[in-house]
């Protein structure tokens, strides 16, 4: 079998080919048009080819980007990933996907297609490099998974890579500014919602998941078993961490047992207040009538305490990283501080904290220069 390419347009160029039709062994054109350039649809054309001739072409079904997704894709996904996980795959989908790509045929897209919707989102939506990276890798996901699953003869996006996502260069307080904003902040009701956070390095969603039943102050340890974060819906839901290694046991020391201990019995005497209007949901972090905090509002009184007190402003999950890069630089083990932040392996911690690696080596050089020549 023999096809050909014919520029139809200026610039645009369809490529043709026939197939005998199993029932009558007649012979049918099909067609594939929107190549920006003939190499594009040659080769386009000899892969089509080979599979008419190895016996595995079929032909495209008539499915679109929101079918495709929204009928194949996502249902495929919800058993494996969290729920929240999978609201994210949905939101992204649902937002910057389909009010643009989803009438379109899956057959018919290309890589300047893809291109242009690209543009437009970074452009005109301003989307972030992290969303756009993120809602490309579900496109291409899912022309993947309608290959694999006999939806169409080929994935037509197989040469789209997806675009780089910018880093945001990490921000952290040292040491000293750290104990300046808990200083200030020793009265407030969430001290030891920030003590954690600055001390130990917990997530938002593990502080705001925490609950007293995890906590042992005589031993000294807290449990992170439970997260609250928030679904594409802006819902606060509970869930379980991420990974195994997110689930993790922690040793509080005197200082953080102490903190604990005065929190609690400001909340039992806030109990005895409220009487009846109390809401015993077993959360460390709740207001006056025992209701957890949304996830958000620990961001929000973070950013207003950190502006009262004139520190340079940094995220609340940059508390984390001055956790840990304080402890790097303090020369505490890698594999300490990975266990400590729940990461899986301690080449993740590497990647992470790779700023702080020079100057752990020079401190380890001049220690042990001083044991050998001092």
């Amino acid at each position: 079998m023999k096809g050909f390419i014919r520029e139809r347009t200026p610039g645009r160029y369809t490529a043709y080919w026939k197939v005998a039709e199993a029932s009558t062994g007649q012979y049918r054109q099909h067609t594939k048009a929107g190549f920006t350039t003939k190499r594009e649809a040659r080769r386009y054309l000899n892969s089509i080819i080979g599979s008419v001739q190895d016996g595995s072409w079929k032909p495209d079904q008539a499915l679109t980007v929101a079918q495709l997704l929204r009928d194949h894709w996502l249902p495929a996904q919800r058993p494996r990933v969290r729920p929240t996980t999978f609201d994210q795959y949905k939101g992204a989908v649902e937002t910057w996907v389909l009010p643009y790509l989803g009438a379109v045929k899956v057959a018919t897209l290309t890589p300047k297609l893809v291109t242009e919707w690209q543009d437009t989102l970074s452009t005109e939506r301003q989307l972030s490099a992290r969303s756009l990276q993120m809602s490309t890798g579900f496109l291409k996901a899912a022309t993947k998974y309608a290959l694999e699953n006999g939806l169409v003869s080929r994935d037509p996006l197989v040469a789209v890579r997806r675009p780089r996502s910018q880093s945001r260069a990490m921000k952290v307080w040292t040491p000293e500014q750290a104990r300046v904003f808990l200083a200030g902040v020793k009265e407030d009701r969430l001290y030891a919602a920030f003590a954690i956070l600055l001390g130990r390095g917990l997530r938002r969603g593990e502080v705001a998941g925490l609950r007293w039943e995890y906590i042992d102050l005589d031993a000294g340890t807290l449990r992170v078993a439970t997260t609250r974060v928030l679904t594409n819906g802006g819902q606060a839901v509970e869930s379980g961490p991420k990974t195994d290694a997110g689930a993790r046991t922690i040793d509080l020391d005197a200082s953080l047992v102490a903190i604990l201990r005065q929190h609690r019995r400001r909340q039992l005497e806030e109990h005895l207040r409220a009487g009846e209007a109390w809401q015993d949901t077993g959360y460390v972090f709740v207001s006056e009538l025992g209701e957890p905090y949304y996830p958000g509002y620990f961001s929000d009184a973070w950013e207003r305490r950190i502006s009262t007190l004139g520190l340079p402003k940094i995220r609340l999950h940059d508390a984390r990283h001055t956790c840990f890069t304080a402890m790097l630089a303090a020369g505490e083990p890698v594999k300490v501080v990975q266990e400590l932040a729940g990461h899986a392996n301690p080449n993740i911690t590497l990647a992470v904290y790779a700023h702080v690696l020079p100057g752990m080596a020079k401190a380890a050089g001049e220690r042990l220069s001083a044991q050998l020549f001092s």
